[in-house]
């Protein structure tokens, strides 16, 4: 058989199936999975339990805690939300003013000590990243006493400056490290174009620094939501208080009616969970996009 022969042979016989290959089951990946496995059932039972206590009443939670029970006393959630309501809407609106206030300020001050030069820059910025090591109580008397002269007491300002000054400081360092990272030609090439500082910001900045917008935008809304101390000494009105000081006198208000604690703890929880899944994908490139600049 000659060697055209063979080639013509081997071009018109099937190839061979590849061979099947069985996945391998290591001590470590076994152990690895089985403990992510625990990991993750560690950290969803405390919803779980939330869940199904909501939907109970006294005695279904002391007979039964840890397994779902008939009939479902839905009603908790109804007497819960009629109690937490007005504190659903102060939250929303000082969240949304904290958000506007922090994201604006943030971005704007770390494009500037990353690409913009003025005197005393470095000293400002050394001063500002010395501030994310004092701890946050250290601050909360002092800023009472100029929230007061202010007159800022029972006024939406008091929650979103706060909120502002104390997570300016994290957030100016992350912006300017992420902006140092781009290439100089894209503000270089707009600036010979004729653009101005702030058209650079708003055409060319803010779209990169998108993910780390919406990343900050969550983490400043699980600070308000989540801050009890100093909306229960500044906001002394009571319609004008938040949702965890709502749900601190729920808990009171409630007695042993636990049912209904629990479903006010669910609802007071809910907003950060569809907040969370609905700029999930955005928090993740936030998260990926920071750990690769930093």
């Amino acid at each position: 058989m000659t060697t055209t022969d063979l080639a013509r042979r081997a071009a018109t016989d099937p190839a061979p199936a590849p061979a099947t290959r069985r996945p391998r089951f290591t001590s470590a990946g076994v152990t690895k999975h089985v403990y992510m496995i625990t990991m993750i059932v560690l950290m969803l039972f405390p919803l779980y339990l939330t869940i199904i206590g909501s939907f109970k009443e006294l005695n279904q939670i002391l007979d039964d805690f840890f397994l779902p029970t008939l009939p479902l006393h839905t009603e908790n959630y109804v007497r819960a939300f009629d109690y937490i309501s007005p504190y659903y809407v102060n939250t929303i609106i000082y969240a949304a003013l904290s958000i506007v206030l922090t994201v604006g300020a943030a971005t704007l001050a770390g494009y500037a000590f990353s690409a913009l030069r003025f005197p005393f820059r470095r000293i400002l910025f050394l001063l500002l990243f010395a501030k994310m090591f004092l701890p946050g109580v250290m601050s909360l008397v002092p800023s009472f006493v100029l929230a007061s002269n202010l007159g800022l007491l029972n006024t939406p300002f008091v929650i979103a400056l706060f909120c502002m000054g104390t997570s300016m400081p994290f957030w100016v360092f992350v912006m300017k490290v992420f902006v140092d990272q781009q290439p100089r030609e894209l503000f270089e090439s707009m600036r010979m174009d004729g653009a101005s500082e702030l058209r650079i910001f708003v055409s060319l900045v803010l779209p990169l620094l998108r993910p780390m917008v919406a990343l900050m935008s969550l983490n400043v809304l699980l600070f308000i939501w989540n801050d009890f101390i100093w909306p229960l000494v500044t906001l002394t009105d009571e319609d004008k208080r938040t949702i965890t000081v709502g749900i601190f006198k729920l808990s009171s208000a409630a007695g042993l009616d636990y049912g209904m604690m629990i479903a006010g703890y669910a609802l007071a929880a809910l907003p950060l969970l569809i907040a969370f899944f609905i700029a999930m994908r955005a928090f993740m490139s936030g998260l990926t996009a920071g750990a690769i600049k930093l």
